[in-house]
């Protein structure tokens, strides 16, 4: 390949790969993970991947009797997740923004590292996962606290389509690089007067 050649495909590259990155993200609903009827494709799950979240014995004081009991729970939760339905296709490697809440899987100190997002509070905890068609795994986070869980969040970040497997549900879609910020609305004070 040529020099030139090969400087003309490095620039197309790079202004490629900074207009996904600093685009604005697309603002998305629940609803658009699920494609039209017909548009989608069947979620696959990697038998043999590892699973995500698994917490290390040392979390549990060494007791691997806790250990166990947490894991059986969490083996529970993940067979009551509803069927995985199909993935949007035109939503991969799109950069996105989308309210949901947050179900952690691993911590550094007191922030999340790593986490589901999902459509409801409590999803993957105290109820049952929705179908991995309707949850983002996020890799890598910055700016959540640890106690700011129980609140609605926005995450931005690059939508990835990939199956992933989690200690309690099964994913259909990912963002390894994720930046959170709490969940507000634009309030329009002209439609408040009306």
């Amino acid at each position: 390949m040529n020099n030139r050649l090969f400087k003309i495909l490095l620039i197309f590259f790079i202004f490629k790969l900074s207009n996904t990155v600093l685009a604005e993200p697309k603002v998305i609903e629940w609803d658009d993970l699920s494609p039209a009827k017909g548009h989608g494709v069947k979620l696959k799950l990697d038998k043999k991947a590892p699973v995500k979240g698994t917490p290390d014995i040392s979390e549990f004081d060494g007791s691997k009797e806790q250990l166990d009991n947490f894991l059986d729970d969490m083996k529970f939760m993940k067979e009551m997740q509803g069927e995985s339905g199909f993935i949007n296709m035109d939503l991969n490697n799109k950069k996105i923004k989308i309210a949901g809440y947050i179900t952690p899987i691993a911590f550094d100190g007191e922030n999340v590292t790593e986490f589901l997002f999902v459509p409801y509070r409590g999803a993957c905890i105290h109820v049952p996962p929705p179908p991995a068609n309707q949850i983002i795994y996020v890799k890598s986070a910055t700016g959540l606290k640890a106690d700011k869980i129980w609140a609605p969040q926005w995450i931005t970040g690059i939508l990835s389509v990939n199956s992933v497997s989690t200690i309690v549900a099964d994913v259909g879609y990912s963002i390894q690089h994720a930046s959170v910020s709490p969940y507000r609305t634009d309030i329009n004070l002209f439609d408040l007067i009306k």
